[in-house]
This record gives C-alpha cells, structure tokens and sequence, in this order.
C-alpha cells in the first residue's frame, strides 16, 4: 500500500496556474489589451536591462553623375540612433489573516476557496487599473508604463494644417518636427516637402475640428469623423507605407460615430477577424476595425498599426502572484507586473482630437 507523507498546501505555481486560467475570460473587458494579445502582440521573458533599440531615421541621398571621370563622395552618414524606455513595474498586495483562515477550517474546501476567491478579486482589480495605465503618459516623472499619450503631446496647430504640432519626448528622441534634424522644404506637414527625418519620429494628431473637414453645417465629431479618419489614414500611408488596422476610442465617440451614419449606411458589424475571434465585437469602417474602449480617454481616438506596437513583460506571464507566510501566520498574496508599452516608432500612429 503506498503512503501519503503529507498534503501540499496551495502553492505560488498552482495559483499562477490558475491566474492564465482566470485571465482569459477578462480580456473581453480589456479591449485594448484585448486587441494585443488577439494580434500576438505581448511577449514574455525579456531579460535586457532597459527596452533599447535601434532606429533608421534619415535616407543617403545618391548625386547625379555625369561623364567621366566619375566624383564620388564618400560619406559616413549617421542614419541610426538608438531608442531606450526603462522597465516599470505594477504591484497589488492583499493578505488573509489567520482568523480567516480558522473560519470554517472543518470544511476541507473552505481555504482553497478562500484563496481562490481572494486572487479573483485581485486579478480583476489588478487589470481593471493596468488596462487604463495603456493610455497613460509615462514620460515627465511619471512612473506609469509608456502608452499611448506617450508620444501624441502637441502645441497647438500647425500654421495652415488640419494636424496638431507634435511636442513630446519619447524613449528619449524629440517627437517634434525637425527634431531628428532635416528640414520642411516647402509647404506644410504633412502635405508639403521635407526631408524623411523631419517626421521620422512624429505621430500625425489630425484636428477633426479643422474647417477644412466640415460638410456645411456646425463641425461636430458626427459630421467630420469620416473624413478626418480618411485624412489620417491617408497621411500615415503616404509618409510611411503602413496602413492602420484598428481604430479605438471612448465609448461616446463611436456612439456619436454610428448616429451620424444613420441618414447615409450603416456601420456593419465585423464578421471575422483575430480580435472578433477572441469575443471582443467591432464595427467595420473601409476596412478598418472600429472598437469602443470604456478605459480610453474622454474625446480620444486612435488609429493603431497594432504590428509596430509590443506590450513586453519581463516575467513568463503578464500577471505574477507570489505567497508568503508571516511569523502570524497571515499569509501575504503579492500580484505583479513587470514590463511596458513599446511601439517601433510613433510616427506609426494617429490620434484624433480637437486641438483649436
């Protein structure tokens, strides 16, 4: 007959278990963190001291040559820089004292329950906060992971555009115009001629306000969004040959989005796509994926190129849990993250708003 030494106590691996179990069913809600895990866009286990890579921001220009004998100049150009974000880090600690655990210790379940239930709650807290800190501005001495409002500070417009002027600092290179170097050539941004690098690192924040989108009655959000997404999506494919794949906003802006299209079509529902698969329902816009966010910004809207964005953790999951047990017996439950929001370059990216 074999022998039962002992019954193991709930462990830190078993409840992690339990944590990729639990966090599924809660990415409904998280529709942003919804929309990266969807487009395979968390990875786990990195290990680097800081996010560090490199950036190609300038072109070489070739000279026209004519007869012989042939001049060349040899240039050593710097068409790299290096683009670096610190870690950040979130915990949530909760702790179960030993009256808690005496009561109803008869019932052999009554602690694993405990337990179970306990996590639940913290998860469910846990991603409640983290699924806003993805819009938040993690620069200026802030100590919030880099989302989105990272990278889409600006002042004011620029002069005869339809964009806001970027005015940010991110992974520590100037999102402004010119801010890499190069030169406006003629015109405006982000119609008229520049060199590459003077956008290089600089997100187009479209003014759906503008004048220049207004169908001839007082410019709403309703009656300008179309147009000023085209113009976005425009720009981004023009200047940088990347198409967005999702557009995600405040809730009240996609229900001001649907009312205006009821007296001309009507905005279908998606049929199938990755994010559509995991539960999360979203509209189809020419092509584009609309989505409604509650934890999203009041007022924001988001063109995202989800392929040039990377939620990064250090740990083998998002969400860790550690347990102790203190000289009291109160055991200590410690949920944490450890990781941040990267994105390739911010001028992957587009932000509606209204900056007159």
């Amino acid at each position: 007959m074999s022998v039962i030494s002992g019954t193991p106590r709930i462990t830190a691996v078993a409840i992690n278990k339990y944590i990729r179990k639990l966090s599924e069913p809660i990415m409904v809600n998280a529709r942003l963190l919804g929309v990266l895990k969807a487009k395979g866009r968390i990875t786990f286990n990195h290990d680097s001291s800081d996010i560090r890579w490199r950036v190609r921001y300038k072109r070489a220009t070739p000279t026209a040559s004519v007869g012989y004998p042939i001049n060349v100049t040899f240039d050593l150009p710097n068409r790299i820089t290096t683009a670096v974000l610190p870690w950040r880090s979130y915990v949530l600690g909760e702790a179960i004292p030993k009256l808690e655990k005496l009561i109803g210790r008869n019932d052999d379940t009554a602690f694993p329950r405990l337990v179970e239930n306990t996590v639940k709650w913290m998860m469910e807290d846990f991603q409640y906060y983290f699924q806003r800190t993805l819009y938040a501005d993690g620069e200026g001495g802030t100590y919030d992971i880099h989302g989105l409002e990272s990278f889409f500070g600006y002042s004011g417009p620029v002069s005869s555009s339809k964009v806001g002027n970027p005015n940010d600092t991110y992974a520590g290179l100037s999102t402004a115009l010119g801010g890499l170097g190069g030169a406006l050539i003629s015109g405006y941004y982000p119609e008229g001629v520049f060199d590459p690098e003077y956008a290089a690192w600089s997100p187009i924040i479209v003014d759906w306000d503008n004048s220049a989108f207004d169908v001839g009655t007082s410019a709403t959000w309703g009656t300008n969004w179309r147009r000023a997404v085209r113009y976005g999506r425009t720009w981004l494919q023009a200047l940088q040959g990347v198409d967005p794949d999702i557009m995600i906003m405040h809730p009240e802006m996609e229900r001001a989005a649907r009312d205006a299209t009821d007296d001309i079509a009507e905005l279908q529902v998606t049929a199938k796509s990755q994010v559509v698969d995991l539960g999360i329902k979203t509209l189809m816009f020419e092509g584009l994926e609309m989505l409604s966010d509650p934890f999203a910004p009041a007022g924001a809207v988001y063109l995202l190129t989800t392929d040039k964005m990377e939620l990064m953790s250090m740990q083998s999951q998002l969400v860790e849990l550690h347990k102790t047990t203190d000289p009291y017996a109160t055991d200590t439950l410690m949920l944490d993250f450890f990781g941040n929001l990267r994105v390739d370059s911010p001028a992957f990216f587009v932000k509606l708003a209204d900056i007159s």
